[in-house]
């Protein structure tokens, strides 16, 4: 009948959909680190899976929509490794220091997914790939708010000092663009071939003592 609801997919049905669209996303990453985005289409992904394009489009509608997806599960790998890294290290003087390393840690044999996630949007425009004001709002935030919560307790303690606990998460905001900034400088020298002129160890080394020098102050 017009206007009638339409009939909503039975729990079975929802959890199999949600299961190949998460071994569409696992082909989609295999294929980053193994041949980088651009190289990864939809059909590929469809012949890879057995299945037709015109198939995959049911779970995802275009590239775009698949890279959202695939950028999202990337930045919650990097935020649950910062945040484990964080939660391992017993001293508050060096929780910065950790978090600068485990940043590091985590994408200096991985550029490919740095660079989709941080130098993408600088290519093409944040909202062709799905990242538009709202997801950023929604998604990637919400993830954002979630380290450095965990970094600014660590850091303010037991404190309800407003000030303090303001200061101690700018000062976590810093550490990570800062292992935001050093990484970028790392992938650009990666992809052109044109080393920096202070090895990435040094310069992390660098980063590390600095922040844990202003976490101790």
């Amino acid at each position: 009948m017009p206007g009638s609801a339409k009939p909503q997919a039975s729990p079975r049905v929802r959890q199999k959909r949600r299961k190949v669209r998460q071994e569409i996303i696992d082909v989609a990453e295999r294929g980053l680190h193994e041949r980088g985005f651009e190289a990864v289409t939809l059909a590929s992904i469809a012949g890879e899976m057995g299945m037709t394009k015109q198939a995959l489009y049911h779970y995802f509608p275009s590239k775009d929509a698949l890279a959202s997806s695939l950028v999202t599960r990337l930045f919650d790998a990097e935020i649950d490794a910062l945040i484990a890294a964080v939660e391992a290290q017993r001293d508050v003087k060096n929780v910065l220091g950790r978090m600068i390393r485990a940043f590091y840690t985590h994408y200096v044999d991985r550029f490919d997914a740095f660079r989709l996630i941080y130098c993408q949007s600088q290519l093409t425009s944040a909202a062709e790939l799905g990242m538009d004001a709202s997801t950023i709002r929604d998604e990637i935030n919400p993830r954002t708010r979630r380290l450095f919560d965990v970094l600014e307790a660590r850091l303010a303690g037991a404190t309800r000092s407003r000030a303090k606990r303001q200061a101690a998460r700018r000062l976590a905001y810093t550490a990570w663009t800062s292992a935001l900034g050093l990484l970028t400088m790392l992938s650009i020298a990666d992809a052109t071939d044109d080393p920096l002129a202070h090895p990435g160890e040094i310069l992390l080394d660098r980063l590390v003592h600095v922040f844990d020098a202003a976490a101790e102050a």
